[in-house]
Order: C-alpha cells, then sequence, then structure tokens
C-alpha cells in the first residue's frame, strides 16, 4: 500500500491538501465565510508543524503526491482526516482509516472518537461512527457546526 509515517518534509502538502479539500470538497456543506474561518488562505505554518509533530500520523501517496492524510493526537482520537480533491472517491479516506484502527488496535485502543464537519459525518456514519451530540466551535469569529462522533470497539 502507498501508505506511510508521517514526516516533517510533508507539512506544506499537508497544509495544501487540508486547505484545498476545506475549500474544495466542503464547499456544498458550508459558506464561504465558514469555509475560510475553517481553512484561512494564510495559515500559521508553526501551529500546524507543532500540531503534526505532536500526532501520530499518516499519509497516503499516489505517484509520489501527497492523496490524503490522518492523525491522531490522543489514544483513540482522530483528530485530522483529508482527501486531496484530485484523489476524492479513491478509496484513500477508507484505507488511512483501516491504517489508523489498525495501529489503534495493535495497542490496545478499540474505542474511537472524532469531531466530524458536515462534509465527513456521512463517511464517519458509513465507518460504523455514531453521532454522540453536535456542537459548535468559533474559528476566527464564526461558528462552525461539526459532530461528536464515536465508534465502540
Amino acid at each position: 500500500m502507498p501508505m506511510r509515517k508521517w514526516r516533517p518534509q510533508d507539512l506544506d502538502a499537508t497544509i495544501d491538501t487540508f486547505r484545498r479539500a476545506v475549500h474544495e470538497l466542503a464547499a456544498g456543506d458550508y459558506t464561504p465565510e465558514e469555509l475560510e474561518a475553517w481553512a484561512p488562505r494564510e495559515c500559521d505554518r508553526s501551529a500546524w508543524e507543532r500540531r503534526m509533530e505532536g500526532s501520530r500520523g499518516w499519509i497516503f501517496e499516489i505517484n509520489g503526491k501527497l492523496g490524503g492524510f490522518i492523525t491522531s493526537d490522543a489514544p483513540g482520537h482522530i483528530d485530522l482526516l483529508y482527501v486531496h480533491p484530485d484523489y476524492k472517491r479513491m478509496g484513500v479516506a477508507t484505507a488511512l482509516l483501516e491504517l489508523l484502527v489498525a495501529d489503534a488496535g495493535a495497542r490496545g485502543i478499540t474505542a474511537l472518537r472524532t469531531e466530524a464537519s458536515r462534509s465527513a459525518k456521512p463517511f464517519f456514519e458509513q465507518a460504523g461512527f455514531s453521532v454522540l451530540r453536535t456542537e459548535r466551535v468559533m474559528r476566527d469569529g464564526v461558528a462552525l457546526e461539526r459532530f461528536v462522533m464515536e465508534r465502540a470497539g
């Protein structure tokens, strides 16, 4: 499989994938103002670097390019899962989630949780996650709806 652990040299491609996924793949579920608050044009690269280095992360490579990535920032918590728009609906997210599930299982972690966007909610539901609650988080003064979801082991 074309998956491997995330490396610091993947940072720029990770940020680009995140921004493009939000602005292109979630555009039907959020307003332009919400998209910009979620994934601003000017990102804090240092904050991204700290976030990624503090996580267990993997990327899916396609022809040497980052097709998607997933991170876990605490045992059983999926922090980030994004697919580059050029590789949507190719099984990238499913493969990354399966890898994270296997890694968690190998460490004795069976229950998983995440906070999913409106766009990601159907994917996680298909993967066996249930909505525990809906919440609103503030990003740059804009309220964004997301779903706290869990999959029991």
